[in-house]
This record gives C-alpha cells, structure tokens and sequence, in this order.
C-alpha cells in the first residue's frame, strides 16, 4: 500500500526552514557586523574632527583673549576621547601633527593627563596647519562562524581616520 501524499511531505517544512534559515542567520549577522564597523569607523572619524576643530579655534589670538584658552595634549585627547563615546582609549593610537613636531599617543590614555602645549608655541598661530589621525582595531563577531578557523581568531581590521585643519584664531 502506497503513503498518502499528505504523509509522504511530512518533514519537508522543517528540511525547508532549515536550508533557508541557516544562510538567513549569517546574513543577519552580516549585516549587523557591518553596520557595526560602520559605526565604529564614522565615531573614529568624527572624534578626530572634534580633536582638530578644538585645536583650530584655540590659537595664540584665543589665549591672548582668555588665560584658559592654551591647549595641552592632555586637552586634545580628552576631546578626542570625549567625542570617541563607545571606542576604548586604551586601544585608539593617536598621532598630533604640525608642521615640524609630532606628537604621538599610542594608546590615546597614555596622552590624558600630558600637560606639553599644543601646538608647539612656534606654529600656533593663525593659518598653521595642524592634522590628527587615529587607528582602531575592529575585531568581528563573523570569525567565529568562518570554516577552518577552530576557536582561533582573525587579526583584527584597523580602521583608520585623519582629519587636518589651520588654526583660524
């Protein structure tokens, strides 16, 4: 005697949700992944502005005008850390350029509490350029699910942010 059909297709909706739903959950999580580094790259980014920006208004004709307008390094990272809300300090690298003096801060807690000016006081006048960069490591939640990785970990992905400025006053 021959199954009736009704029995015959008995399991195919779970075969059916299984084979879509596996690839349905690794998009998903792409998609979150991605939008976290996206995340991740525009707050580097837009803390690096801030740090720049705080630079560009406080020049010698600002502390000229005020005696709490001269910036230290110290200042410049809390701004950068003030802006970089959810991203570890302790894992930024942060590079302060002028024309002629560099002042690196890897990781950017090491700069916090760095009371040196900066701008070096030969180039902060109006019309220097000033620039920062930054690097952070952005490690994905996707290495775990890569065939062949066995519980290891990718290195992680360094995004990378540079914003330039002239000091306006």
């Amino acid at each position: 005697m021959r199954p009736s059909t009704k029995q015959s297709r008995k399991g195919n909706a779970l075969l059916e949700f299984t084979l879509v739903s596996i690839p349905l959950i690794f998009l998903l999580i792409s998609v979150v992944e991605l939008s976290r580094g996206m995340w991740t790259y525009s707050t580097l980014a837009h803390s690096i502005k801030r740090g720049v920006r705080y630079v560009a208004v406080h020049g010698a004709s600002c502390a000229s005008a005020s005696s709490s307008c001269p910036v230290t390094i110290g200042d410049v990272a809390r701004e950068i850390s003030t802006g970089a809300t959810g991203l570890d300090a302790a894992q930024m690298s942060v590079v302060l350029k002028s024309s002629s003096a560099t002042q690196n801060c890897s990781p950017l807690s090491t700069c916090l509490s760095n009371a040196g000016a900066w701008p070096p006081s030969t180039e902060n006048d109006v019309g220097y350029s000033i620039s920062i960069s930054a690097t952070y490591p952005f490690r994905s939640a996707l290495s775990m699910f890569w065939p062949g990785v066995g519980g290891q970990h990718f290195q992680p992905i360094s995004l990378g942010a540079k914003s330039q400025e002239e000091i306006s006053f």
